[in-house]
């Protein structure tokens, strides 16, 4: 690949990897007027769909395609989602009274999820919307414009996981979390963004690395819904 190639690889990188970290620092940091943090939420949101597609149909002048699985696919999501939601839950049971919930609350109250209706329709965005869409521009978009800009399966993965792992770490230190806490969480979301990217370049199939995903997602939030509510 020429360097033309590669400029353009990590200009599509740059475009899309870091908006989900500004829109966690304007939300956590910044603002606290709720309409204008949900506001910048979505905005962030709707960049981070468009960007990609406009580039992969527009720029590159692709045709539309459709991310198709199979049975062996859709299984080794299953098990590395279950593998790795049995380490949620141990790391839970272990360190889980670690945790400052008064700090995660006065951080999450501008946002509205405080109420319990809101955070139910959140948990259901996140696990069936949001999670595929991290997966579509993780680990389709950035892990394949990574492997166009390094040449490279192996350091593709860790761009796509460094990326992803950036802004829940962000989040995590924002939400009062310390830094031990968020060290530990920002390893395992690194771990499991890698495998999820592995995933994807195994099977090419992002409905494998969201079955994964998902599933981990569910435990994610029913360990929040404990910590905050209970």
């Amino acid at each position: 690949m020429d360097v033309e190639e590669r400029k353009r690889a990590l200009l599509a990188i740059a475009l899309v990897g870091f908006a989900p970290s500004l829109s966690i620092v304007y939300s956590l940091s910044v603002s606290s007027d709720e309409f204008l943090t949900q506001a910048f939420f979505i905005a962030c949101k709707a960049w981070i769909l468009i960007i990609p597609t406009v580039w992969y149909l527009r720029v590159e002048g692709n045709e539309p395609s459709r991310s198709s699985t199979d049975c062996e696919g859709l299984r080794m999501g299953a098990i590395t989602g279950l593998g790795m939601s049995a380490i949620i839950l141990v790391t839970w049971f272990t360190l889980g009274d670690s945790i400052d919930t008064s700090a995660m609350i006065s951080e999450l109250e501008p946002t509205g999820l405080m109420d319990i209706q809101m955070y139910i329709a959140g948990v259901l965005y996140w696990i069936f919307l949001n999670s595929l869409l991290e997966e579509y521009v993780f680990r389709w978009f950035i892990t394949t414009k990574g492997y166009e800009l390094l040449g490279s399966e192996v350091q593709a993965i860790i761009l796509s996981a460094v990326m992803f792992t950036l802004h829940h770490s962000l989040a995590l230190h924002l939400f009062g979390f310390e830094w031990w806490q968020t060290a530990l969480a920002s390893f395992g979301l690194l771990a499991a963004a890698a495998v999820w990217s592995w995933l994807y370049m195994r099977y090419r199939s992002i409905w494998v690395c969201w079955l994964s995903h998902a599933m981990c997602d569910v435990v994610v939030f029913g360990v929040g819904y404990v910590l905050l509510f209970s």
